[in-house]
């Protein structure tokens, strides 16, 4: 038992019985307990599974741009000019890169703007990907046209 008092002119005394108070058995610890176990293995259950999603996910990345490449159509410079190229196209196009608007202004990395020359004729693209390209490269150039193109892949091409 516990006594406080709650009056320090009059000596009154109030009792309060702790087990009414607080009303835990060993039951309801027991399921406490078990509820915390379930929510830590789902946890860690679902952590393990997320690892394992990421991991597949770059298989399905490179399946992805192996068969957008396929699928990517190559158009003349006179289509481009004359509005033949239907917007949000998949298209390829090769060239040489000869400039960018990177600082260091002789790389083009991700979210850069470069202009691709195609046989005289020159090409404003943005850089959709992680990998880093010289100005002076020849390159395939893989991507999604909307009056410039948004390219996905740039593969260089060796001389």
């Amino acid at each position: 038992m516990i006594y406080i008092n709650l009056n320090k002119k009059k000596k009154i005394v109030t009792s309060i019985n702790i087990n009414t108070f607080i009303n835990i058995n060993t039951s309801t610890i027991k399921k406490l307990l078990i509820i915390c176990l379930i929510m830590m293995l789902t946890a860690t259950s679902y952590g393990c599974s997320k690892v394992s999603k990421s991991s597949s996910s770059n298989v399905t990345t490179t399946s992805l741009n192996q068969e957008l490449k396929e699928k990517a159509k190559v158009y003349k410079n006179e289509e481009y000019q004359n509005g033949k190229v239907p917007l949000q196209t998949y298209i390829k196009m090769e060239g040489k890169i000869i400039q960018t608007d990177n600082k260091n202004k002789q790389i083009v990395t991700k979210s850069d703007r470069f202009i691709l020359d195609n046989n005289g004729t020159k090409y404003q693209m943005i850089c959709g990907e992680k990998i880093t390209v010289k100005v002076g490269d020849k390159v395939n150039v893989y991507g999604t046209y909307y009056g410039l193109v948004q390219v996905d892949e740039i593969d260089v091409i060796m001389n």
